[in-house]
């Protein structure tokens, strides 16, 4: 709709002061606002229809989600029993010495529930895991790196033999193979089913079209590594980095060792299961 402005009035002289009226827009007809008041009204009736049948859970009928979401996975968990899962003794036996009954994550429903649910779950409307999950890959790579120096700075103090030195050099002097250890997919391939993510994630799987054996749904491996690296980013926002650290030592570096660290001596590997002991000890005497 265009304005139409009235030619402006003259200008007035109050004392010394200059005054030009300010042009108003011509009137408009009765009907045509009208018409377009209600055009307004009913656009907002539509939207916000649309958002109650995503949101409303209280409805006769139960919960109306986009199509889109119809396979959507982990729709009936509640942020308790991701809490509760992680919580327990079996995911990690940490414990508070100031606190005994201080559990790990305490009642940060919020922050777990996060943790555990990928963007692609309800496209991301109720809290997803992407910031949490890009501080538990920095954490993730800083601990990686600071116990393969740690072994190299032992092994150089003991003389070690070429072999040894040889696969710390060259894994710590890439970052493409420190990386490659720690790559997304691969920790939802094996330590996120070591530590059965998927019975308390909440995502969206990717459906594909093969040729050869139909509709298929992927992108599991994806999703559960990112909840992992999510975990890493909650522990360590949560307890502090030392915790962090423990929880990488005891519950994530065996499981990387056993299954991407393939080809590391046996000094590395006894260290692993040395430091992954120690680690374990330290979270059921925590501060």
């Amino acid at each position: 709709m265009r304005l139409r402005y009235a030619a402006p009035a003259p200008a007035r002289i109050i004392g010394c002061i200059r005054v030009c009226p300010v042009a108003r827009p011509a009137l408009v007809p009765h009907a045509a606002k009208n018409n377009n008041v209600r055009s307004f009204v009913s656009s907002l009736a539509q939207r916000s229809s649309k958002i109650d049948n995503v949101h409303d859970d209280n409805s006769a009928s139960g919960p109306i989600f986009p199509k889109t979401l119809d396979a959507a996975l982990g729709t009936q968990l509640q942020p308790s029993d991701m809490l509760s899962y992680l919580n327990s003794e079996d995911f990690c036996a940490y414990r508070s010495t100031s606190d005994p009954s201080q559990p790990l994550f305490g009642k940060e429903e919020r922050l777990v529930s996060n943790a555990l649910t990928h963007e692609s779950w309800m496209h991301g409307l109720q809290g997803h895991n992407r910031r949490l999950s890009f501080i538990g890959r920095r954490a993730l790579k800083t601990y990686l790196t600071l116990f393969l120096f740690d072994i190299f700075e032992h092994a150089n103090r003991i003389n070690a033999q070429a072999p040894d030195l040889e696969y710390l050099q060259t894994v710590l002097s890439s970052q493409h193979d420190i990386d490659d250890i720690l790559a997304t997919h691969h920790l939802g391939d094996h330590v996120g089913r070591t530590l059965g993510l998927e019975k308390v994630m909440r995502w969206h799987p990717t459906t594909r079209v093969d040729p050869t054996n139909g509709t298929r749904e992927s992108g599991l491996f994806k999703v559960r590594g990112t909840c992992v690296e999510a975990i890493m980013g909650a522990i360590y926002h949560f307890r502090g980095a030392l915790v962090a650290q423990q929880f990488f030592l005891s519950r994530i570096l065996p499981t990387l060792a056993d299954s991407y660290m393939s080809q590391a001596p046996r000094m590395v590997k006894e260290k692993v299961t040395e430091a992954s002991r120690d680690a374990a000890e330290a979270l059921t005497q925590s501060a």
